[in-house]
């Protein structure tokens, strides 16, 4: 494979990681996760395929006019609309209600509950690092 081809792929699936993935988490997590997301076969490595079809996803979902390109204004309203879907004021009056809470919870849950089971086993539990999961002190 050609390095520039690898480098775009590579540059391709890092931008699918910044476009506002698990921004609720700290940044050693948003990585991994991100890593555990494209890694589809979860044998522990990104392949090509794995990495264009990351690629391939995030144009269907930002190309707002369809033209098979993001500019960068595209790039930028898909990061904010999914930092709002992960916001749980919802109706964004600057507090959290009970019941926003809950939603988000409940959202949370079935997010990382990847067999929909309803039970998160070792796999699905999201991993803590260091204090409060905000790494080593």
């Amino acid at each position: 494979m050609k390095k520039s081809t690898l480098l775009a792929i590579l540059l391709s699936a890092s931008t699918l990681g910044f476009a506002g993935y698990s921004l609720a988490e700290g940044p050693e997590r948003r990585g991994a996760g991100m890593f555990e997301r494209l890694d589809e076969n979860k044998d522990g490595f990104l392949s090509e395929a794995e990495l264009t079809a990351a690629r391939r996803t995030l144009l269907e979902e930002a190309d707002t006019n369809g033209d098979g390109m993001l500019s960068p204004e595209e790039l930028r309203a898909h990061r904010e609309e999914r930092r709002a879907a992960r916001n749980p004021d919802k109706n964004e009056d600057g507090v959290v209600s009970f019941e926003e809470f809950q939603a988000a919870s409940e959202e949370r849950f079935e997010r990382l509950d990847a067999n929909g089971d309803g039970v998160l086993d070792e796999d699905e539990k999201p991993k803590r690092r260091g204090r409060r999961g905000r790494g080593p002190r």
